[in-house]
C-alpha cells in the first residue's frame, strides 16, 4: 500500500517531466528534419508495407517492444538522485558555497586559550602590566599589527586558577571562504581549523571573530609583531615574544580575519552536550572532504591522503550502505570529493573521539572503499528511481525482460511468414 501511495506521489512529477522535455523540442526543426529524411525512411517503409496492415498483432506487438525497451532502458541508464548520510570523522575540509555571511560557530565558554595565527591589527583598551617591556605601563589603549602569516595572538586569563570568563560569542565566514582541518583534539580539548578567504572574490567584508573576554585579567603573548605607537627595535618586533596582561575596557572583542588565518580554541574542561551548539547547521557546502593528507616524506609526491572517517552511513534511491573506519567517501569520479551541497548539523561526539556531520547532496554514483582506485560498495540510481519505487522498478524490469524476451522470437517468427507469403 505504501509503495502504491508512493508511486501515485511521484507520478505527478513523471508527467511534468515528459511535458517539460516535449516542450523544448522545436517542431519547425522536427518537420524540416522529416521532410529531408523522408526519401532515406521511405524504402523501409515499403518493405514493412505489405504486411503491417494484414496483422494487427504485430503492431501490437511491436508497440509493446518498444515500451517495454523504453521501460529496461530507463531502469539501467544512472541518473542524479538526493542522497543523505551521517559520519562521525576525525577532520574535515569544505568551502562555504551561501551567498551571504554565515554564522559558523558560536557560543565557546570556558576558553582556556585562544590562539589565532595570520595577518592582523587589532586594538586593547584598559590598564597594562609588562615586564619585557615596560613601556606599555603607561599606555591606555594598545594597536597592534601582526605582520606576517606566522604571527601569533594568544589570549589566556591572567590567573590560571580562576575559571575562564573568555567566550567565543561568534565566527561569522564569508562566501566561498574554505575552511579547513576543522578538528577536535579530545587529550588537548582544543577545536582547531583554519579559514581561507577567497582572494578573487572583491570582499567589502571579512571573516569576523568576536570574543567576549569578561571581567577578568587577561594575559596577551604576541608573536611576530608591531606597535606603531612605540619606536621598537626591528629585530625585537619580529623575533621577541611579547607577553603582558590587560584588565580590559573592551570586554567585547572583534578580530577581523582577511586573510589566511589559524584558529585554536583550547577548552579548561571536556565539552559538554551544550557543545551541540557551537556548530551553526544548514551550512551550504562544496568540496566537502573528509581526509588529511600525511606530509611526512620530503618529496612532494610521497604525500598521502589519509581518510578521518570512523564510521557512518549514506542513503540514496531507497539503497543504504554503511561506511567503516578509515574509508573513504567518493562520487562518480574517485579523484573529486563527493558532491555534498548542505550540512545540517556538526556536532562533538565525545564517546566516539569525532564530530559527527549530517548531510545532503546530489550524484548519480556513490562509492566507498579503503583504497580510492578499488571502491568496494556502491550506490547507484537509475532514472527511473526518480519516477517509482525501487520494489516497483525491480517488479517491472523483470517483467520488461520477460516480455522482450518472448515478444522478440514472435515478432521475428511473424516478419518471416510475412516475407514468405509475399513472394
Amino acid at each position: 500500500m505504501a509503495s502504491r501511495q508512493k508511486a501515485r506521489h511521484k507520478s505527478p512529477h513523471f508527467i511534468n517531466a515528459i511535458l517539460k522535455i516535449i516542450s523544448k523540442i522545436d517542431l519547425t526543426k522536427l518537420v524540416g528534419f522529416l521532410r529531408n529524411h523522408t526519401q532515406k525512411i521511405r524504402p523501409y517503409l515499403q518493405k514493412l508495407k505489405p504486411y503491417l496492415p494484414k496483422s494487427k498483432s504485430f503492431i501490437l506487438g511491436l508497440l509493446l517492444l518498444s515500451a517495454f525497451s523504453f521501460v529496461t532502458l530507463a531502469a539501467i541508464l544512472p541518473g542524479t538522485h538526493i542522497f543523505e548520510g551521517n559520519l562521525i570523522f576525525q577532520e574535515m575540509s569544505f568551502t562555504y558555497n551561501g551567498e551571504l555571511p554565515k554564522l559558523f560557530i558560536g557560543n565557546i565558554k570556558y576558553i582556556k586559550e585562544l590562539e589565532n595565527q595570520g595577518i592582523q591589527t587589532l586594538t586593547f583598551t584598559g590598564n597594562f602590566q609588562s615586564q619585557s617591556l615596560p613601556q606599555l605601563n603607561q599606555l591606555n589603549s594598545l594597536q597592534i599589527q601582526l605582520t606576517d602569516r606566522e604571527s601569533k595572538l594568544i589570549i589566556t586569563p591572567a590567573n590560571a586558577d580562576v575559571t575562564s570568563e573568555i567566550t567565543l560569542e561568534e565566527l561569522r565566514i564569508q562566501p566561498q571562504t574554505k575552511v579547513t582541518g576543522l578538528n577536535y583534539d579530545f587529550y588537548r580539548q582544543q577545536l582547531a581549523f583554519s579559514l581561507l578567504p577567497n582572494s578573487q572574490i572583491n570582499q567589502t567584508s571579512s571573516n569576523t571573530l568576536k570574543i567576549y573576554l569578561g571581567g577578568q585579567p587577561i594575559k596577551v603573548i604576541l608573536e611576530g609583531y608591531k606597535i606603531p605607537s612605540l619606536n621598537l627595535p626591528k629585530q625585537q618586533d619580529e623575533t621577541t615574544q611579547l607577553e603582558f596582561i590587560v584588565n580590559p575596557n573592551n570586554k567585547e572583542f572583534q578580530l577581523e580575519l582577511k586573510q589566511n588565518t589559524n584558529v585554536y580554541i583550547t577548552l579548561s574542561q571536556p565539552p559538554k552536550p551544550e557543545s551541540e551548539q557551537w556548530f551553526r547547521g544548514k551550512i551550504a557546502t562544496k568540496d566537502v572532504r573528509f581526509i588529511r593528507v600525511d606530509r611526512n616524506g620530503g618529496d612532494l609526491r610521497d604525500e598521502l591522503e589519509v581518510s578521518t572517517i570512523i564510521e557512518g552511513k549514506i542513503r540514496m534511491a531507497e539503497q543504504e550502505k554503511e561506511i567503516k573506519d578509515d574509508q573513504f567517501l567518493m562520487g562518480e569520479n574517485p579523484n573529486q570529493p563527493l558532491n555534498i551541497q548542505l550540512i545540517r548539523n556538526l556536532q562533538i561526539i565525545p564517546e566516539k573521539k569525532g564530530i559527527e556531520a549530517r548531510f545532503s547532496g546530489t550524484t548519480k554514483q556513490i562509492q566507498i572503499g579503503l583504497d580510492k582506485d578499488f571502491p568496494v560498495s556502491r550506490i547507484r540510481g537509475s532514472w527511473l528511481d526518480g519516477v517509482l519505487p525501487r520494489d516497483a522498478i525491480i517488479a517491472l524490469f523483470s517483467f520488461g525482460a520477460a516480455t522482450i524476451a518472448n515478444l522478440l522470437p514472435w515478432l521475428f517468427s511473424n516478419t518471416s511468414k510475412s516475407d514468405a507469403d509475399n513472394q
